[in-house]
């Protein structure tokens, strides 16, 4: 199937920003949407469906840069597969290229989200079927063999987790039937590691060297061949695991369901805060104010030479000496008794008396608590 490029698709240039590639999108979608080709369902869905890809990928930072830098190979779609012999099994076996995969990075690989022979279902069911026997013919693990055996991408009725499912109350193993979670596939193939050498890309065969230096030179570029096929392969497998996980709609409903159920969590979080401190305030309006707390400061008000008469006359206590103005909860003392007043309309002032009462009610129902439980 022909592939077009993405940005030939939306009609914008390489260098363009997300708001051109937003309004691009907005104005090809009012031409092909489903719902205004009434006469032309089928090939507007299409359409719609390939532009609707390109402005995903090409709004994501990622997915965009991945596209860029292989945008020739997913143009191409390379479908060939070529039979390597290797030597040192003294077998010939055909494995996937790295540029065969470049075709799957695109929903023109498949039609639709059903479990048809050409949905989207099938056809990486059976891709990565095929990556995982390649896998298996080369891994000399037997807990890594146990681990590519159960991975199973399943159909459309997998859940995403299975032990969400499963509490609740969903038929555990759906599709599968093998224990291993559709979070389990994506999580070993989003992390994939190949087992292969890729020794059948050595460019020169080493016993035809003819002394020792030339042999290293040949091991020293034969290795440097394979360990850069190597880091593609994987990158490229890893890449696409996560370009269909994206796309995946048992992947889009998880990640719905867990959203949905952090909003009900949040909005619970702010339920109880609104009780606590609606029941703070309850406390605060019934609260007994206290005897410290209504302490009569006008006897000491001779010590600033102002009494009730207007007389100056300074009022001493009964060892000699004069009391200072203070604050006992602020731990503050004053020159005068203007200070005092002023200090005790203070926010500050208001807001340690507040605390101060808060952690009085909390010891009192602490005690109450204690009594009651004592008498029981």
């Amino acid at each position: 199937m022909a592939r077009t490029c993405y940005y030939e698709l939306l009609g914008v240039e390489r260098s363009a920003n997300d708001a051109d590639l937003k309004k691009a999108y907005r104005r090809l979608a009012l031409v092909w949407h489903p719902d205004k080709n009434h006469g032309n369902v089928e090939e507007a869905t299409q359409v719609f469906a390939e532009i609707k890809e390109a402005y995903e990928t090409l709004s994501d930072a990622q997915e965009r840069s991945w596209y860029d830098d292989h945008r020739e190979q997913i143009l191409r779609g390379d479908d060939a597969i070529t039979d390597y012999g290797q030597a040192d099994m003294g077998t010939s076996t055909s494995y996937m290229q790295t540029e065969s995969l470049m075709r799957y990075f695109s929903a023109t690989s498949f039609r639709g989200f059903g479990d048809t022979p050409d949905g989207f279902f099938a056809v990486y069911r059976e891709l990565f079927a095929r990556l995982r026997d390649e896998e298996l013919q080369q891994s000399s693990s037997e807990s890594e063999d146990d681990l590519l055996l159960n991975l199973n991408f399943g159909g459309p009725h997998t859940h995403y987790d299975e032990d969400a499912a499963y509490a609740q109350g969903r038929t555990r193993g759906t599709d599968t039937g093998t224990g291993s979670t559709l979070r389990d596939f994506y999580n070993f193939w989003t992390t994939f590691s190949t087992c292969k050498s890729f020794g059948w890309l050595d460019r020169y065969r080493l016993a035809d060297a003819d002394n020792r230096q030339v042999r290293r030179l040949m091991e020293k570029e034969n290795r440097r061949l394979r360990e850069k096929a190597r880091r593609e392969f994987i990158e490229t497998v890893q890449n696409l695991a996560t370009w269909v996980r994206k796309r995946d709609p048992r992947y889009k409903s998880f990640v719905a369901l867990k959203q949905q159920q952090q909003q009900v969590r949040e909005e619970e979080r702010v339920r109880r805060l609104a009780e606590q401190r609606a029941a703070a305030a309850e406390d605060a309006s019934t609260y007994v104010c206290q005897a410290w707390e209504e302490v009569d400061y006008t006897f000491m008000l001779g010590k600033h030479g102002v009494v009730s008469d207007g007389a100056e006359s300074p009022t001493q206590f009964a060892h000699g000496e004069l009391e200072e103005l203070g604050c006992v909860i602020c731990d503050k003392s004053f020159k005068t008794a203007a200070q005092k007043a002023n200090h005790e309309k203070s926010k500050k002032h208001l807001k340690v008396v507040r605390e101060a009462r808060r952690e009085m009610l909390r010891e009192e129902r602490q005690m109450a608590k204690m009594q009651k439980q004592q008498m029981q």
